[in-house]
């Protein structure tokens, strides 16, 4: 009987505990709600979240824009010393060149 008591006590209390944490925490922001605003208040709102959005936009536009002139700026300096490199190389290859002797048929 103690046993049965104590494990109803534990159940109804367990389910009190999961009841509350599963419920929704009270709202402060029940103001912002736009039903409950009144219609320039909702146009100010609005308008406030338009111009936000715009700033996030030409943030992220001026972000990418920049990125790609880092990108174009790295490539044109790749491109640089490629061709630097290719120069080496070939003045390396070409460098003892005289003619097309080759070290025989010397007239």
């Amino acid at each position: 009987m103690k046993t049965s008591l104590l494990s109803l006590l534990a159940t109804g209390l367990l389910f009190v505990a999961t009841a509350a944490s599963a419920a929704p925490a009270f709202d402060h922001d029940h103001d912002k709600d736009l039903r409950r605003q009144a219609a320039i208040e909702r146009a100010r709102y609005e308008a406030a979240q338009r111009q936000q959005e715009q700033r996030r936009i030409a943030l992220e536009r001026a972000r990418y824009e920049a990125n790609q002139r880092r990108l174009e700026q790295d490539r044109a300096r790749l491109a640089a010393q490629r061709e630097a490199a290719e120069r080496a190389r070939w003045e390396a290859q070409h460098r003892n060149d005289r003619g097309h002797s080759y070290g025989y048929n010397h007239r």
